[in-house]
């Protein structure tokens, strides 16, 4: 799945409680199934899964501003990308969004490696991918 395919979609992701995907504790690490570092959108964007194998439900605006990250092979989101594929979007909207992002993220246990770029906007300076998500 590619990032454009990602944001042509808009179904919801297949929880109940906002912000904590219920796909059951996240797997053990194992010598098959090692924690592998990637931070993936899964459910065609709406659910971040951690390193760890945590997952968060995104909102819309979230979900928007991972598919900038994809679109960008430097992983940074520009605060005019965001803008211009989410209309209505202002700077204020947006601070909110990846502040509350954030605390989801550290609320399950990690730390989100997202960060704050001066004058740009942010840059995500871990591993990210989109995945298929599971049938």
């Amino acid at each position: 799945m590619n990032a454009p395919d990602l944001l042509a979609t808009a179904e919801p992701a297949p929880s109940q409680h906002p912000g904590i995907a219920q796909a059951g504790p996240a797997p053990a690490a194992t010598a098959s199934n090692p924690p592998d570092g990637w931070w993936s959108l899964l459910y065609r964007g709406w659910t971040l899964q951690m390193p760890s194998g945590a997952r968060l439900d995104l909102t819309e605006i979230e979900r928007a501003c991972f598919v900038c990250l994809l679109k960008n092979p430097r992983r940074e989101l520009r605060r005019d990308e965001l803008k211009a594929a989410r209309k209505g979007t202002n700077m204020r909207t947006l601070n909110v969004a990846i502040c509350r992002l954030r605390g989801k993220v550290q609320l399950a246990g990690a730390r989100l490696p997202l960060h704050t770029v001066h004058g740009v906007g942010y840059a995500f300076l871990g591993n990210l991918r989109a995945l298929a998500s599971p049938r």
